[in-house]
């Protein structure tokens, strides 16, 4: 409500500032530019002070500004005024690329069967002696952690098995840490071949040898939070020597060897993946949003239609399951009802069932040609390709909106059943499947995918050093911090508590050898793979602090305190930094050799031009002054001891100091506005929709729940969809749900 300040703000405004800006800032012919933005209390009353009036700034100032400012927060200038001046409208959207292919995946799985995730690794190994993988010639059975093995001249059993001719297969799952290209590689001199995803055909077959090649790639594409079937076949026979290594190479990775976390010794069904190229999905609001459609998106989703209708047929005894004496054509027609049902996220009108599946088995020459059409037909249907087209707002949109929001698909069969029986009308009928949901591995998969997004981790994928200032920081260091990162988020998102805290203040890190020699962490003598460690707990403080995110937010040679500040202010912090008016290089320390990096930076950022933004960026950055281009512990640069100390105005015009890394996390873990920035990106995420048009209270409702919640991140992915599965976009009315919400 309104102060007596405020109430001072708002007459001077109206008598000094109106005819210039109108009545809510929105720009005149005298000046057109709009007014809004996310400046602090203070910021914007300083701004006042030195350029407003113009001509005759001196006519407000002190007290005047200080009363304007506050004014103009609540009323126009601030997001949550604009969302209340001009609601954002929830848009009707197309399935995002990720969507698509997670929709796709589900159909196929809705007609198969589910592997459970447990806490069993590796592979489940059979060695045969002999070259064939006969059961009568199977000498034991074992599990094997990873497929790395130097058998030389030897052979596994010497007692049971020759050394002349052997053979071993590897059966399992192997798990996708992320979507994305996966590149496999089988290293061997002998005889091998390679299933994944699928076990008709190799991806890597050199069953039959021929050439010196000792080295054979394949890829498949993945999508996070799935098995997929793996298996390995190998076998020696009167070769010299004997090996056999099963590597990987993830999405922005390097080569490595399989590791156990991602193999599991139990068999899963094929996911139908489609690998068609998608154009990208439009990211200009910070977040995937299926708002257009081009041609290349057009010919695109015809091209996946084309490719899911062809693993289909290509698999059809497996997704029939024709029971013996069971007419075929008539179940094939009934698959084809049941596929559009799931696929339009709701049961089949008559009318749909005869456009979608009786017209197309009746012009079709036999039963799978009229299969094949059906499925083109609802593939690339408005009501698949779409989302919530109809705008119908019922129970079965509800279920949509709910899972989309959690697993970034369809709806399985539970949620399915639950609209049909009308089980989603109430906030906790809704709350009870989202947390059903949130515990799929493809949610925390979502959640681990939000958190590359948050930490930027996309544009940390080349980290290149000089190999003279920092030798021993290889390629495959980089992916072991890559590595590293990975396994601390995960560790926080599979936890119970799932605290949101711990990203900013955990005290132990995932290493490998590798990385431990690197950083001078003495290495456990039990350790094997990556293991957490406790890290400097007296310097470091969670994610700010992590090795990756310190070598990939810094130069060459040197740190980067603009860097490291423009990540901390605008991701964690949530603050809109604008685009410098002009780019201007980094001085090179050659050319400064007397001053340290922080004096170089605060000199080149000096000019009014630069500055205004620079205080703040800037002095966020310097807390991480301690840490050199690869994330190592300094104490001094150039002989000189290392300043440490920033500070930041919160956008209620407090100042708060802090000096290194665990004072600057330990304020950003206390915040209300970094609360609140991960509140919005979490659900820019989940729901792809604007924040702000689901009310200008929900970011600091779902903040405070986020507080009151014990910071659980996984109670705030419930509610956000809880939010979202109420609210749609919908044909009865053109009031957004923010208009509703008002006028209720």
């Amino acid at each position: 409500g309104d102060t007596p300040l405020t109430a001072r703000g708002q007459q001077i405004y109206q008598e000094r500032c109106i005819s210039c800006h109108g009545v809510n800032g929105q720009g005149t012919p005298q000046a057109p530019a709009p007014i809004f933005g996310d400046r602090s209390l203070a910021d914007l009353a300083d701004l006042i002070t030195r350029t407003m009036p113009e001509g005759s700034p001196e006519d407000c100032v002190g007290d005047d500004a200080v009363a304007v400012a506050e004014w103009m927060q609540a009323a126009f200038y601030s997001p949550e005024a604009q969302a209340r001046l001009n609601p954002p409208r929830l848009e009707l959207t197309r399935l995002t690329v990720q969507q698509y292919r997670n929709a796709a995946a589900d159909l196929g799985v809705e007609f198969r069967w589910r592997q459970a995730i447990d806490a069993e690794r590796g592979l489940n190994a059979e060695y045969f002696a002999g070259r064939g993988l006969r059961r009568d010639k199977r000498v034991f059975q074992r599990q094997d952690p990873v497929v790395d093995f130097q058998f030389g001249a030897f052979s596994p059993d010497g007692e049971k098995i020759e050394e002349e001719a052997f053979a071993i297969s590897w059966d399992g799952s192997v798990l996708a840490r992320e979507s994305g290209w996966y590149e496999f590689v089988v290293r061997t001199e002998n005889a091998a071949r390679l299933y994944v995803n699928g076990r008709s055909t190799p991806l890597i077959d050199a069953w039959v040898r021929s050439g010196a090649d000792t080295e054979f790639r394949g890829s498949r594409y993945l999508l996070a939070g799935r098995l997929y079937p793996l298996r390995l076949e190998w076998f020696k026979f009167r070769e010299p020597t004997a090996s056999v290594q099963l590597y990987w190479k993830p999405p922005g990775g390097v080569d490595e060897l399989l590791p156990a976390r991602h193999l599991i010794p139990k068999n899963s069904p094929e996911v139908l993946v489609v690998e068609t190229p998608f154009p990208p999905d439009d990211r200009s609001a910070g977040y995937e949003r299926g708002i257009s459609v081009s041609k290349e998106w057009d010919e695109a989703a015809t091209g996946a239609a084309i490719e899911v209708a062809d693993r289909v047929l290509a698999g059809l005894k497996d997704f029939l399951k024709l029971r013996d004496g069971e007419d075929s054509a008539k179940r094939m027609r009934e698959f084809a009802g049941q596929f559009a049902e799931r696929a339009f996220r709701r049961p089949l009108t008559e009318e749909l069932r005869q456009r979608h599946v009786d017209e197309q088995f009746a012009a079709a020459k036999s039963p799978e040609d009229g299969l094949r059409r059906s499925l083109l037909v609802t593939l690339l249907s408005p009501r698949f390709l779409y989302r919530e087209v109809e705008g119908l707002d019922d129970q079965y949109d509800r279920a949509s909106r709910l899972s989309f929001a959690v697993v970034n698909s369809i709806p399985d069969a539970a949620l399915r059943e639950a609209a049909a029986a009308g089980q989603l009308q109430t906030e906790q009928q809704l709350r009870e499947q989202a947390w059903r949901l949130v515990n799929d591995p493809r949610a925390k998969s979502r959640l681990l995918e939000f958190l590359r997004s948050w930490l930027n981790l996309e544009r940390l994928q080349d980290l290149d050093k000089n190999d003279e200032h920092y030798p021993g920081f290889t390629p495959q260091l980089a992916a072991d911090l890559r590595t590293s990162l990975e396994l601390t988020l995960a560790e926080i998102v599979n936890s119970e508590q799932a605290d949101f805290r711990s990203l900013l203040l955990a005290d132990r890190t995932w290493m490998n050898r590798r990385m431990a020699e690197f950083y001078g962490v003495s290495w456990p003598e039990s350790g094997s793979d990556f293991v957490p460690l406790s890290f400097e707990p007296e310097r470091r403080a969670g994610v700010i602090s992590h090795p990756l995110l310190l070598s990939g937010l810094a130069y060459m040679d040197t740190s980067s305190p603009i860097h490291r500040g423009v990540f901390l202010t605008r991701a964690v912090l949530g603050r809109g930094i604008k685009p410098p008016p002009v780019a201007v290089a980094p001085t090179a320390p050659e050319l400064a050799p007397e001053l340290t990096t922080r004096e170089r930076v605060a000199v080149q950022t000096s000019p009014e031009l630069c500055a205004s933004c620079h205080r703040m960026i800037n002095s966020a950055g310097f807390a991480l002054e301690n840490f050199d281009a690869v994330g190592r512990f300094r104490d001094r640069e150039r002989d000189r001891a290392i300043d440490a100390t920033g500070q930041y105005e919160q956008r209620n015009g407090q100042l708060v100091r802090f000096n290194g890394a665990r004072e600057l996390a330990g304020f950003l873990a206390r915040s209300e506005e970094t609360r609140r920035s991960f509140v919005r990106q979490l659900f820019h995420h989940q729901v792809q929709q604007p924040i702000l048009a689901y009310g200008p209270e929900t970011i600091q409702r779902l903040s405070d729940l986020l507080e009151q919640g014990d910071f659980n991140i996984r109670r705030l992915q419930v509610e956000i969809a809880v939010i979202s599965a109420l609210r749609g976009w919908s044909t009865k009315s053109e009031q957004t749900v923010a208009d509703r919400s008002e006028t209720r």
